[in-house]
């Protein structure tokens, strides 16, 4: 009985502190992620796109050769009175092309950010699904070492009621809360099969590989300061560096708009043959195109503000990212503190207490003061907080990867330590 005893009260701490050499470990998993997932590395195959795409707007167009013959007495090759052969080059006014190109790379540095933005996005489900499974896992060596301990107790039980000692209500009542411990274990593992068919799609894993044992670090719950996290979102948060962007891209698309009232120029050089009159010459040519006409500057005053609008859309979108933002820092902030001050006291006070309610019950139960139902149910709370208190802790978890994800920089949580 005392070896009973022992593992009741021993069993919410080997549990959370299990570990093999099978453990799966998160940032390992973090580091696979980023190179394998087929996502993010579309969103970066788009990036180093938009990057490439750069270099071929800031050039000139092609040049155009053009080769003429002219005067041909019914189409005859031959007799044609005039040959010419023309090269001729667009050259848009100054400011355009470098315009153009400042836009591009700000686009290109957009789809960095998208990327950026994407990899957040990955990595935040790849944590919550992690931490499921550390949950899933937790709860199912729990429920088979609550199984192993019933069938004692129901041994226990059965031993005294062959001796008159207990109703055989009692040992009934045990083989039915073994079989719902097998109805939840039943649910426990589809958990566990989902979450690893889920992790294993976020690594591009095949569905016949297999993944290990999730575990979760006992050091120090470290949370920075609120004003730490809103201080880093605005520097490393993918989503505010692209809106931020976007203001500028816009400010870039107004100077491009205004640089239309500006004329092109146009420049060539072209050769002239006269067989018949034995001449041959060159005629230099220069035109610009005339962006002044009633239809012209309509249509780049319209331009003109849409660039406008563009701009306060812009500043809209922007506003509300940061608004957005820094309400969802604050709300998982404080979730996070309560869910730590909650672990807090499990770990100090409800679950101890708990512990101690049970020695009691196994005492009365064994000077025959107390019935075998009042120890089960003593033993189910203790189990039961024990479940709960692992429920805190995946959940502080995933605010934490919530928090990461917002934040956009997962580093200043590890400063204190690696956590995974």
């Amino acid at each position: 009985m005392k070896h009973i005893l022992a593992l009741l009260l021993l069993l919410p701490l080997r549990l959370i502190g299990q570990s093999g050499s099978d453990t799966l470990h998160l940032n390992d998993l973090v580091r696979e992620a980023l190179r394998k997932n087929p996502e993010m590395k579309a969103f970066e195959l788009n990036r180093d796109a938009m990057e490439a795409r750069v270099g071929a707007i800031g050039t000139l167009d092609d040049p155009e050769l053009t080769y003429m013959r002219e005067e041909m007495p019914g189409f005859r090759w031959n007799e044609s009175m005039m040959q010419k052969i023309e090269l001729m080059q667009m050259i848009p006014f100054p400011g355009k092309l470098s315009t153009k190109t400042e836009i591009a790379e700000i686009q290109a540095e957009h789809a960095h950010h998208d990327h950026m933005e994407k990899a957040n996005e990955v990595l935040a489900k790849l944590r919550s699904g992690y931490f499921e499974l550390w949950y899933a896992q937790q709860s199912i060596a729990l429920n088979r070492e609550n199984a192993r301990l019933l069938q004692q107790f129901t041994k226990i039980a059965q031993t005294r009621y062959g001796v008159g000692q207990t109703p055989q209500q009692d040992v009934l009542k045990a083989f039915v809360e073994i079989a719902k411990l097998d109805n939840q274990l039943v649910t426990l593992r589809q958990q566990e099969l989902a979450m690893k068919s889920m992790l294993q799609a976020l690594l591009n894993r095949p569905p016949t590989d297999t993944l290990g044992v999730a575990s979760v670090p006992n050091n120090e719950l470290y949370l920075p300061t609120q004003d730490t996290l809103q201080y880093l979102a605005q520097r490393y948060r993918g989503m505010l560096l692209h809106d931020s962007l976007s203001v500028i891209e816009s400010e870039e698309m107004l100077s491009l708009a205004k640089k239309e009232y500006l004329p092109d120029f146009k420049v060539g050089v072209q050769y002239v043959r006269q067989p018949f009159a034995d001449f041959r010459g060159w005629t230099v040519l220069a035109g610009i195109n005339l962006p002044f006409t009633p239809w012209s500057l309509s249509r780049n005053a319209a331009m003109v503000e849409e660039a406008n609008i563009s701009i306060e859309k812009s500043q809209e979108v922007l506003k509300n990212s940061r608004n957005m933002v820094r309400a969802n820092i604050n709300e998982l902030y404080l979730k996070a503190q309560s869910l730590r001050k909650q672990m807090e006291n499990y770990a100090r006070v409800i679950v101890p207490q708990t512990q101690q309610a049970l020695r009691a019950s196994m005492t009365a139960y064994q000077t025959g003061s107390t019935d075998f139902l009042t120890l089960i149910d003593s033993y189910r709370m203790l189990v039961e907080l024990s479940m709960e208190k692992l429920m805190l802790r995946m959940q502080f978890e995933q605010a934490i990867a919530q928090l990461k994800r917002e934040v956009g920089y997962a580093g200043i949580f590890e400063m204190k330590g690696e956590r995974n």
